[in-house]
């Protein structure tokens, strides 16, 4: 063999088993494929966490939004009255989350879904910390039914009187017309949202330290998706395949 030949081959050779040694090694922690017929308790709890209202949001959550069928969740939200807050509102939808079952310092957080489209809904999978509080909190994505494009991804920390955060977006294939895989991977010292296998964003100021759990909604209203007009159609479904949980091996040990 040519000696140049020979010498770029183990060169290749080296590189490979070096990438494959420093390869991270995922373990699945949590699993969630919506296979039964109902949303399993109390893995998730179909309640918001703080039960009033937030972000002028006009939804009230209630557990009947959510349901379970043919290996899907789906979170509904409807034109009808119910009260929340004290308050009578015109539009009910769903809210789960796994307070007080599960929660994770650190690792990658996965869901593959599809948002709901119009104006007023925004679709969320979000991580909030241990104990209850609002910050520190991970956005791992919102989508904005006005504009299903644009996936809005956040890392929110400081305390509920100087809450500071590093947002950004990122245009992508319509998240309402299929489904899509939207992830983070969190460490020490950085978070990297990724969509369907790109990386899209990160932030490395301002990163938790403490074990988050995890929020799946669909709001009506707020100050991000303003209200519904007469072009939103009810009722509107925001859509989820699974959600997956990993963290390194390396931790574990």
């Amino acid at each position: 063999m040519n000696r140049s030949i020979y010498i770029a081959c183990a060169l290749l050779a080296f590189a490979c088993v070096a990438a494959a040694q420093t390869k991270p090694t995922w373990v699945l922690t949590f699993s969630e494929e919506f296979d039964g017929s109902e949303l399993s308790y109390p893995k998730w709890v179909p309640h918001d966490p703080w039960g009033h209202e937030r972000n002028r949001e006009g939804q009230a959550y209630v557990p009947g939004a959510i349901a379970v069928k043919e290996g899907m969740a789906r979170i509904v939200a409807r034109r009808e009255l119910a009260k929340y807050d004290g308050v009578q509102r015109e539009f009910t939808s769903g809210m789960m989350t796994t307070l007080g079952s599960f929660a994770q310092t650190y690792g990658r957080f996965e869901i593959r879904c599809r948002a709901a489209a119009g104006k007023g809904l925004e679709s969320k999978f979000w991580l909030l910390p241990v104990p209850s509080t609002e910050i520190p909190a991970i956005d791992i994505f919102d989508v904005v039914g006005g504009d299903p494009t644009k996936a809005l991804f956040a890392n929110r920390w400081g305390d509920e009187k100087t809450e500071r955060s590093f947002t950004g977006s990122y245009g992508v294939a319509d998240m309402s017309d299929g489904f899509h895989i939207v992830a983070v991977e969190w460490d020490e010292n950085r978070i990297v949202w990724t969509v369907d296998g790109t990386e899209r964003f990160r932030s490395t100021t301002g990163v938790p330290h403490q074990p988050l759990y995890l929020a799946v909604n669909l709001a009506v209203g707020g100050l991000q998706a303003k209200y519904p007009d007469q072009t939103t159609g009810f009722p509107a479904v925001f859509e989820i395949d699974y959600i997956h949980v990993y963290q390194l091996e390396s931790r574990m040990q």
